[in-house]
């Protein structure tokens, strides 16, 4: 059954009448008076004006080519001529019967089309499985078809394909969830029986585990991702996310038949989030034998870290704890307080291998069989480092308080806008990790930290969370308008 989605169909509506004259340009876009407020608001246009500086037409020409290149060959013709966008001869460079695919008339590069197909199909190295169309059915079902197929890309957010993977400073493996988050922002949260209208509301990849897998290849740290997803369209879309940010995606299992996980978050102007997580345990989840596989044991030999959220069944948080601490060399073991569990007192006995345990004072008071006992956050954090946790860090509005057996300090960030923020301590959890593994070059704990706590600060969403965990580059780039801005 075809797929039908507002959103495809808006876009696939204003693509069908861009392809007339000259086809979509820039200037095109600046002039036309057909309405492409659609494809302007496209998170991937957003996406690019806000990393590029490009203008909204120039954004909107790079996202739509993008997606043409993504489609299959013949799909790939039919778009590039109907638009003249010119991806054809990127590929196979000027020749006659390329250039002619690009002619400022629609009838002109139809035509060119269809006398030109088989030849086409071998310059892109592949043959047709059907023979040349005439100009009539181009025009007709043809075209509008393709541009189907171009417009559920464009909604789906596809990337241009990412450079090769750059230099690494080590290698993390990521026990957690994987998402799709459908995030609403709103002034308030109503009552029952009450209804408010939302400011905003997206759809984007999420959890967890996925936020701290993005945030540690964006911090130059070769990263796997170990979590489980169904068998939909979803779970397809979060593999193509997880490739295009240069993440692996082989240890990520998917479920055929099963919806992948879902999770509903409210965020208001401030930044503070509520969450209604639905992890689909009983469809979706990874077995005994998954975790036991060869690749799997290799990933936990050769990671320099091990993060650990508690978004999977408890036997996979166990193992992954178990696993990490019974490695001939231990890695780096994290563990993220979050989501709350049912009857964390199954972790004690693993806690011992912790060497950092971070969450929200809330979250870390929900480790304990009676989370109201402890009156401070001084007596909380010796009752988990009783348990054997080699430090604890209680993250609360952008700064860090952290206690161990050789350090207690209260570390505060640069001032943000926001109370809290969506993501920001998976951003936390990744930037420490990549600078303790780099001790060797002589990083203290205490500059891990503040580097760390400048992630937080660095690119703060109330929606696009995954897509704003910070790269290396953008954290020293706070750290120095910090330092820039201090008083003498």
């Amino acid at each position: 059954m075809a797929r039908y989605d507002a959103n495809v169909e808006g876009v696939r509506s204003v693509l069908l009448k861009l392809r007339t004259r000259s086809g979509l340009t820039v200037e095109r876009l600046d002039t036309t008076e057909v309405d492409v407020r659609v494809l302007a608001e496209l998170p991937a246009v957003r996406r690019h004006v806000r990393e590029t500086g490009a203008t909204e037409g120039q954004a909107i020409v790079a996202v739509v080519t993008a997606a043409v290149a993504a489609l299959e060959p013949t799909d790939l013709l039919i778009a590039d001529a109907a638009l003249a966008l010119g991806v054809v001869r990127a590929r196979v460079g000027e020749r006659p019967e390329v250039e002619r695919l690009y002619a400022d008339d629609l009838g002109e590069r139809r035509r060119a089309l269809a006398d030109g197909w088989d030849v086409l199909h071998e310059l892109l190295g592949t043959t047709s499985d059907y023979p040349a169309p005439t100009v009539r059915s181009l025009r007709g079902s043809i075209e509008t078809r393709t541009l189907g197929a171009l417009a559920e890309r464009c909604v789906d957010d596809v990337r241009p394909a990412e450079e090769p993977a750059g230099k690494t400073v080590g290698s993390v493996v990521v026990v957690g969830g994987a998402t799709v988050d459908h995030v609403v922002v709103s002034d308030v949260w109503p009552d029952i029986g009450d209804a408010v209208q939302a400011r905003s509301f997206d759809v984007h990849p999420g959890g967890k585990g996925l936020n701290l897998a993005v945030a540690s290849r964006r911090m130059e740290l070769e990263a796997s991702l170990v979590a489980a997803i169904g068998g939909d369209s979803q779970a397809r879309e979060l593999v193509e996310y997880l490739r295009h940010e240069g993440l692996s995606t082989e240890l990520v299992r998917e479920t055929p038949g099963e919806a992948t996980p879902r999770a509903l978050v409210v965020v208001d102007p401030n930044g503070n989030a509520r969450y209604v997580g639905w992890m689909n345990e009983s469809g979706v989840a990874l077995s005994r034998e998954d975790l036991r596989a060869p690749r799997v044991r290799d990933a936990m030999a050769a990671a320099d870290a091990v993060l650990v959220t508690l978004e999977p069944p408890m036997d996979t948080i166990k193992w992954a704890l178990s696993t990490a601490a019974a490695q001939k060399q231990k890695p780096l073991v994290l563990l993220l307080a979050s989501p709350p569990r049912d009857s964390p007192q199954q972790l004690y006995r693993h806690l011992r291998g912790v060497d950092y345990l971070v969450g929200r004072e809330r979250e870390l008071r929900k480790l304990l069989s009676d989370p109201d006992s402890p009156r401070t956050v001084d007596e909380l954090a010796r009752m988990l480092l009783a348990l054997g946790v080699g430090a604890v860090c209680v993250l609360e509005g952008f700064g860090c308080r952290i206690r161990s057996s050789v350090i207690s300090e209260d570390l505060d960030g640069p001032p943000v806008p926001l109370d809290d923020a969506p993501g920001v301590r998976e951003a936390f959890s990744a930037a420490l990790i990549r600078k303790l593994i780099q001790e060797g070059a002589g990083r203290s704990r205490e500059e891990a930290l503040h580097w760390a706590i400048a992630a937080m600060v660095t690119n703060p969403s109330l929606d696009e969370i995954a897509d704003s965990m910070p790269s290396s580059d953008e954290i020293e780039r706070t750290l120095e308008t910090d330092q820039n801005l201090e008083i003498p």
